[in-house]
């Protein structure tokens, strides 16, 4: 299974303050409405690579959380991991996770008091597709809860900032557009059954991204085309389609196995 296929394993949106590798000094605010059929479509399937990007740093946390207690002395209460590593897409990740009772209290490592683990990471580098060439930063910080054993179901809050230096093909696939992309968004009681993780979760869930874009005609970010904020709700149903609206105007059919988008009528 593709790391991003375990995506849709969370996403959403909000704010997460501070900006990540090629972020730019402006960050996205709410719509303007005057976002085109045009625009939305690239919108939509740029939408896809940042979810992918999520989805990549959860599959990171959701394999690094320990399936059994850890037996041992007790360390001091910090983060309990703290690593840098290539995932499979390709991006850099510096990581650190830290393991809370149900009082809230953080614990030494993870035992049979754990129930709650926060991840926090950032990343860059270069991802590369049939349809992208971008640069990334990413950060995000999640809390996952259900880890015990005893639960069989995850339940995801967090927030997440990326930023694209991205070239790729336009969704009817005859142009190439330059967008320096901000997109903040966060989750909020995302839920799916542990048992789905070895297949691919399909949570259910409404999941809305704040994007702020400048369409650029070279890869200069001061060298601007066109500027406009928008926002993307995704409606997930816990099956492989999933729905995007951007806009609040234009409806999209995301496949979430195959990352294709549809426009819908």
């Amino acid at each position: 299974m593709k790391a991003g296929q375990l995506i849709a394993a969370a996403i959403g949106v909000a704010v997460l303050a501070g900006s990540f590798g090629c972020s730019s000094d402006s960050n996205p605010t709410s719509p303007n409405s005057n976002v085109t059929q045009q625009e939305a479509d690239d919108v939509a399937t740029q939408s896809v690579v940042a979810i992918d990007i999520f989805g990549d740093d959860f599959a990171n946390a959701a394999i690094s959380t320990p399936a059994a207690p850890s037996p041992g002395p007790a360390r001091a209460a910090r983060a309990q991991w703290d690593t840098s590593f290539v995932s499979g897409i390709g991006l850099s990740y510096q990581a650190s996770r830290t393991f809370f009772d149900a009082a809230d209290n953080q614990l030494p490592y993870y035992g049979p008091n754990a129930v709650r683990m926060r991840w926090n990471s950032h990343a860059s580098g270069l991802l590369v597709t049939a349809r992208d060439s971008a640069t990334v930063g990413h950060g995000v910080v999640l809390d996952v809860r259900g880890i015990q054993s005893a639960a069989d179901t995850l339940q995801l809050d967090g927030t997440s900032s990326d930023s694209l230096l991205n070239k790729f093909v336009s969704y009817d696939g005859l142009r190439t557009r330059i967008y320096n992309w901000r997109s903040v968004f966060n989750l909020v009681n995302v839920r799916f059954p542990k048992s789905q993780l070895a297949t691919g979760p399909r949570p259910i869930g409404t999941l809305t991204m704040a994007i702020s874009v400048d369409r650029l005609r070279t890869y200069n970010r001061l060298d601007v085309e066109s500027h406009f904020d928008v926002t993307v709700v995704v409606i997930l149903n816990g099956s492989d389609t999933a729905v995007l609206v951007v806009d609040g105007r234009y409806t999209y059919s995301w496949n979430v196995a195959t990352g294709s988008v549809t426009r819908l009528p």
